[in-house]
Protein backbone atom coordinates (compact mmCIF):
# COMPACT_ATOMS: atom_id res chain seq x y z
CA UNK A 1 0.00 0.00 0.00
CA UNK A 2 1.44 3.58 -0.68
CA UNK A 3 1.75 5.69 2.13
CA UNK A 4 4.19 8.27 0.63
CA UNK A 5 4.36 10.23 -2.60
CA UNK A 6 8.43 11.46 -3.41
CA UNK A 7 8.22 14.60 -5.77
CA UNK A 8 11.16 15.92 -8.05
CA UNK A 9 11.04 19.69 -8.63
CA UNK A 10 12.18 20.55 -11.79
CA UNK A 11 10.23 19.80 -14.92
CA UNK A 12 7.60 17.91 -12.17
CA UNK A 13 6.41 21.01 -9.55
CA UNK A 14 8.71 23.94 -11.12
CA UNK A 15 9.44 25.24 -14.93
CA UNK A 16 13.17 24.84 -15.78
CA UNK A 17 13.84 27.38 -18.79
CA UNK A 18 17.19 28.45 -18.84
CA UNK A 19 17.13 29.06 -22.61
CA UNK A 20 14.60 31.42 -22.78
CA UNK A 21 15.62 33.55 -19.83
CA UNK A 22 19.13 33.90 -21.94
CA UNK A 23 16.60 34.46 -25.16
CA UNK A 24 15.00 37.33 -22.81
CA UNK A 25 18.59 38.89 -22.16
CA UNK A 26 18.56 39.73 -25.94
CA UNK A 27 21.63 36.27 -26.51
CA UNK A 28 21.62 35.12 -29.32
CA UNK A 29 21.87 30.89 -31.11
CA UNK A 30 25.59 31.01 -30.66
CA UNK A 31 25.95 32.86 -27.11
CA UNK A 32 23.14 30.37 -25.72
CA UNK A 33 24.66 27.18 -27.19
CA UNK A 34 28.27 28.27 -26.03
CA UNK A 35 26.57 29.36 -22.34
CA UNK A 36 25.13 26.14 -22.24
CA UNK A 37 27.91 24.16 -22.89
CA UNK A 38 30.12 26.09 -20.18
CA UNK A 39 27.47 26.27 -17.51
CA UNK A 40 24.21 24.74 -17.46
CA UNK A 41 24.93 21.45 -19.52
CA UNK A 42 28.67 21.05 -18.24
CA UNK A 43 29.16 18.46 -15.24
CA UNK A 44 30.74 21.54 -12.97
CA UNK A 45 26.31 22.16 -12.93
CA UNK A 46 26.40 18.52 -11.68
CA UNK A 47 28.94 19.13 -9.34
CA UNK A 48 27.58 22.37 -8.09
CA UNK A 49 24.25 20.53 -7.58
CA UNK A 50 25.69 18.02 -5.86
CA UNK A 51 27.24 20.47 -3.16
CA UNK A 52 30.62 19.93 -4.38
CA UNK A 53 31.44 23.49 -5.68
CA UNK A 54 31.69 26.16 -3.84
CA UNK A 55 29.84 29.59 -4.89
CA UNK A 56 33.38 31.19 -6.29
CA UNK A 57 34.55 28.31 -7.52
CA UNK A 58 31.28 27.44 -9.74
CA UNK A 59 31.52 30.21 -11.36
CA UNK A 60 35.29 30.77 -12.41
CA UNK A 61 34.93 27.26 -13.62
CA UNK A 62 31.81 28.33 -15.76
CA UNK A 63 33.52 31.21 -17.00
CA UNK A 64 37.11 29.19 -18.08
CA UNK A 65 34.33 26.94 -20.41
CA UNK A 66 33.51 29.88 -22.43
CA UNK A 67 35.70 33.09 -21.36
CA UNK A 68 34.29 35.13 -24.17
CA UNK A 69 30.94 35.50 -22.19
CA UNK A 70 32.53 36.00 -18.74
CA UNK A 71 30.11 39.12 -18.25
CA UNK A 72 27.16 37.27 -19.25
CA UNK A 73 28.28 34.37 -17.58
CA UNK A 74 28.36 36.38 -14.19
CA UNK A 75 25.14 38.08 -15.14
CA UNK A 76 23.01 34.79 -15.55
CA UNK A 77 24.95 33.11 -12.41
CA UNK A 78 23.46 35.83 -9.99
CA UNK A 79 20.16 35.53 -11.58
CA UNK A 80 19.67 31.90 -12.19
CA UNK A 81 16.66 31.89 -10.15
CA UNK A 82 14.72 33.49 -13.12
CA UNK A 83 15.25 30.28 -15.24
CA UNK A 84 12.28 28.65 -12.66
CA UNK A 85 9.22 29.53 -11.97
CA UNK A 86 6.33 27.32 -10.14
CA UNK A 87 4.01 25.68 -12.26
CA UNK A 88 0.06 26.71 -11.93
CA UNK A 89 -0.95 23.26 -10.87
CA UNK A 90 1.42 22.55 -8.29
CA UNK A 91 0.29 23.55 -5.63
CA UNK A 92 -3.32 22.08 -5.82
CA UNK A 93 -1.59 18.96 -6.81
CA UNK A 94 -0.19 18.34 -3.79
CA UNK A 95 -2.94 19.68 -1.52
CA UNK A 96 -5.22 17.04 -2.80
CA UNK A 97 -2.87 14.03 -2.33
CA UNK A 98 -2.43 15.57 1.08
CA UNK A 99 -6.26 15.74 1.65
CA UNK A 100 -6.07 12.05 0.49
CA UNK A 101 -3.89 11.14 3.28
CA UNK A 102 -0.68 10.84 2.09
CA UNK A 103 2.49 12.19 3.41
CA UNK A 104 4.45 14.18 0.41
CA UNK A 105 8.34 14.63 0.25
CA UNK A 106 10.39 16.12 -2.50
CA UNK A 107 13.89 14.42 -3.54
CA UNK A 108 15.88 17.24 -5.95
CA UNK A 109 19.33 17.63 -7.82
CA UNK A 110 19.77 21.27 -6.71
CA UNK A 111 22.48 23.78 -5.96
CA UNK A 112 22.23 26.12 -2.95
CA UNK A 113 23.09 29.29 -5.23
CA UNK A 114 19.06 28.15 -7.25
CA UNK A 115 18.23 27.15 -3.64
CA UNK A 116 19.09 30.96 -2.49
CA UNK A 117 17.62 31.97 -5.65
CA UNK A 118 14.23 30.32 -5.61
CA UNK A 119 12.92 29.46 -2.22
CA UNK A 120 10.16 32.07 -2.09
CA UNK A 121 9.29 30.28 -5.09
CA UNK A 122 8.73 27.04 -3.82
CA UNK A 123 6.11 27.50 -2.00
CA UNK A 124 4.87 23.65 -2.25
CA UNK A 125 7.71 23.29 0.56
CA UNK A 126 4.73 24.31 3.06
CA UNK A 127 3.04 21.08 2.04
CA UNK A 128 5.87 18.92 2.29
CA UNK A 129 6.66 16.16 5.25
CA UNK A 130 10.08 16.34 4.37
CA UNK A 131 13.25 17.02 1.59
CA UNK A 132 16.10 16.01 0.50
CA UNK A 133 18.36 18.75 -1.49
CA UNK A 134 21.06 17.20 -3.57
CA UNK A 135 23.65 19.97 -2.09
CA UNK A 136 22.69 19.14 1.37
CA UNK A 137 23.69 15.61 1.31
CA UNK A 138 26.60 15.35 -1.77
CA UNK A 139 24.70 12.50 -3.62
CA UNK A 140 23.15 12.86 -7.19
CA UNK A 141 20.08 10.99 -8.47
CA UNK A 142 20.23 8.35 -10.03
CA UNK A 143 22.70 7.16 -7.43
CA UNK A 144 20.54 4.64 -4.91
CA UNK A 145 22.00 6.18 -1.86
CA UNK A 146 20.01 9.28 -2.58
CA UNK A 147 16.98 7.15 -2.48
CA UNK A 148 18.14 5.15 0.23
CA UNK A 149 19.35 8.62 2.33
CA UNK A 150 15.58 9.97 2.12
CA UNK A 151 13.95 6.77 2.95
CA UNK A 152 16.38 6.06 5.69
CA UNK A 153 16.13 9.90 7.03
CA UNK A 154 12.23 10.29 7.60
CA UNK A 155 12.23 6.12 8.48
CA UNK A 156 10.18 5.77 5.26
CA UNK A 157 9.55 2.06 4.09
CA UNK A 158 10.97 2.05 0.28
CA UNK A 159 7.62 -0.30 -1.05
CA UNK A 160 5.61 2.24 0.56
CA UNK A 161 6.51 4.92 -1.70
CA UNK A 162 5.82 6.02 -5.24
CA UNK A 163 8.30 8.44 -6.75
CA UNK A 164 7.32 10.97 -9.58
CA UNK A 165 10.24 12.14 -11.75
CA UNK A 166 11.01 13.71 -15.42
CA UNK A 167 14.26 12.33 -16.58
CA UNK A 168 14.03 8.35 -16.72
CA UNK A 169 17.13 7.24 -15.48
CA UNK A 170 16.08 8.67 -12.01
CA UNK A 171 13.01 7.07 -12.20
CA UNK A 172 14.70 3.33 -13.18
CA UNK A 173 17.42 4.83 -10.02
CA UNK A 174 14.16 4.58 -8.02
CA UNK A 175 13.42 1.28 -8.95
CA UNK A 176 16.34 -0.66 -8.08
CA UNK A 177 16.13 0.84 -4.92
CA UNK A 178 12.54 -0.74 -4.25
CA UNK A 179 10.59 2.32 -4.87
CA UNK A 180 7.64 2.36 -7.52
CA UNK A 181 8.03 5.02 -9.83
CA UNK A 182 6.68 7.02 -12.55
CA UNK A 183 8.06 9.04 -15.39
CA UNK A 184 6.00 13.00 -15.76
CA UNK A 185 5.88 14.05 -18.96
CA UNK A 186 3.05 16.59 -18.41
CA UNK A 187 0.29 17.72 -15.53
CA UNK A 188 -2.52 16.13 -17.17
CA UNK A 189 -0.88 12.73 -17.97
CA UNK A 190 1.27 12.84 -14.82
CA UNK A 191 -2.03 13.52 -12.74
CA UNK A 192 -4.02 10.73 -14.00
CA UNK A 193 -0.81 7.91 -14.42
CA UNK A 194 -0.25 8.90 -10.41
CA UNK A 195 -3.95 8.65 -9.12
CA UNK A 196 -3.81 5.33 -11.09
CA UNK A 197 -0.74 3.93 -9.92
CA UNK A 198 -1.98 5.13 -6.28
CA UNK A 199 -4.68 2.67 -6.62
CA UNK A 200 -1.84 -0.50 -6.80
Amino acid sequence: MIKNVIFDVGKVLVSFEPDEYMQSLGLNEEAIEAINGAMFKNKNWDLMDQGLLGHKEALEKFIAGAPAYEMEIRQIYETMGKTLELYPFAMEWLQGLKEQGYNLYILSNYSEQMMKQTKDKLKFLSLVDGAVFSYECKLMKPSAKMYEHLCQKYRLNCSECIFVDDRLENVEGAQRSGILAMQFENYEHGRQKLAEMLQY
